[in-house]
């Protein structure tokens, strides 16, 4: 994985890995997530009263779909009303439309997407995992109205929401995310996006992370800290050992340093993939589900990057190769 190097990658997906796998996209991702949410718990306890509601792994099912194939609720009732391999997978004649799918979304917990997320990798998430953090933001359709005083005059500006995620740098899986409002900073949720994961190697983060508790933080996971350190820092100590070495090993050798903390790059492409097939804005008018949307974006880049690592195991090379120039 050393060929990153500030911002630029020198390795890609392999071309033989990603055409197979795009060639059958649609249906791959189909048979992975229905092996993944039929062997797990119920999204929501299903109605008792009334007719007959649908079954809610079903329809979660739908929703995520709609999700990964950029599709409207009209559109995605349409697809599954004709594909008939979804039916025979669900074991179904009879799939939900597009109110039934719509109901279901305001069911769909952000807690139910993390534990099918956590079941999708389960097979990728090991000890001593190289870990990358950062944040970006997804715009929504509402807007904020201020006067600004320099140019005298009243501006507008996109509300937006802010992903913050952990990558495992080897395999480019989302192994941890947050979702907070556009303006809260990175730092804060340096301690979320580590709390749940294995112990890790090292963790890669820029500047907006580095603190002596982040880096503490790192140490207790049994990593070492690479997280870029303000151009105002110094080596005291305080209350964290882990930011004065740290900070011993980047004034004495800051290119073998620097080297470790720029393979953080690859968490750029994986900001880019997303933004690039499921978008950079958020289609959800309501807050709470505008986080179940953004929060099924980050399942469907693991689904597809499950799917690709799958297919180089089974080839027997490498997902990455280096770009020959």
């Amino acid at each position: 994985m050393r060929g990153w190097i500030i911002g630029k990658a020198r390795r890609r997906a392999a071309p033989r890995v990603v055409n197979s796998v795009n060639r059958n996209l649609e249906s791959l991702t189909i048979h992975l997530l229905v092996n993944v949410v039929r062997g797990g718990k119920e999204p929501w306890e299903r109605n008792k009263l009334g007719r007959r509601s649908h079954e809610p792994k079903v329809v979660a099912m739908c929703c995520m779909l709609m999700i990964f194939l950029n599709k409207t609720y009209d559109e995605i009732e349409s697809y599954c009303k004709i594909n008939s391999e979804l039916h025979r997978l669900l074991g179904t004649s009879e799939l939900p439309g597009h109110s039934v799918m719509h109901r279901g979304m305001k069911k769909l917990s952000t807690s139910y997407v993390r534990w099918t997320i956590t079941r999708v990798i389960f097979k990728y998430r090991r000890q001593g995992l190289t870990v990358a953090v950062d944040g970006t933001g997804f715009s929504l359709s509402s807007s904020s109205k201020w006067f600004d005083i320099r140019v005298r005059r009243t501006n507008t500006r996109h509300d937006f929401l802010k992903l913050h995620i952990a990558i495992d740098v080897e395999t480019g899986l989302i192994q941890a995310f947050t979702i907070t409002e556009g303006k809260a900073h990175d730092s804060p949720e340096f301690k979320r996006l580590l709390r749940y994961l294995p112990r890790i190697a090292k963790c890669l983060g820029d500047s907006a992370y580095s603190s002596r508790k982040n880096c503490e933080i790192v140490v207790e996971k049994g990593g070492k800290p690479y997280l870029k350190f303000k151009v105002n820092a110094t080596g005291r100590a305080k209350t964290s050992p882990g930011w004065r070495v740290s900070f011993r090993e980047y004034k004495k050798d800051s290119e073998h340093w620097l080297a470790e903390y720029h393979l953080r790059s690859i968490i750029e492409s994986v900001f880019g993939s997303i933004k690039k097939r499921w978008h950079s804005f958020l289609k959800s008018k309501l807050g709470w589900i505008r986080r179940k949307e953004l929060a099924l974006k980050v399942l469907a880049y693991n689904l597809k990057q499950v799917l690709y690592l799958k297919r180089a195991d089974e080839i027997g090379i490498p997902l990455r190769t280096p770009i020959t120039t």
